[in-house]
């Protein structure tokens, strides 16, 4: 996780509480990174989260992301029969 301070300083104990804060929603592992922007009396707490990639598997192997396939790739996912154990598990 990236911290990133704006607009001043912000203390060691200080910023542990917003950490604290942010990690009762989410899992440190899911932020990506945390912004805190400093103001006279508060600080204002953002965040973006990581982005997980959607992984398909085609003939036996993993692949990327179908947004990245060539046009050949995503035909071939337009016609690929579903496996029969797959549609047990939805």
């Amino acid at each position: 996780m990236q911290i990133i301070i704006v607009n001043g300083p912000l203390s060691e104990r200080e910023q542990d509480a917003c950490i604290r804060q942010i990690t009762r929603k989410y899992p440190a592992s899911a932020i990506d990174k945390l912004y805190l922007e400093v103001h006279e009396d508060y600080v204002d707490v953002h965040y973006t989260l990581h982005r997980y990639r959607e992984l398909r598997k085609m003939g036996g192997y993993c692949i990327s992301e179908p947004d990245t396939w060539n046009s050949a790739k995503r035909a071939e996912l337009q016609e690929m029969l579903p496996n029969s154990f797959e549609e047990a598990e939805a």
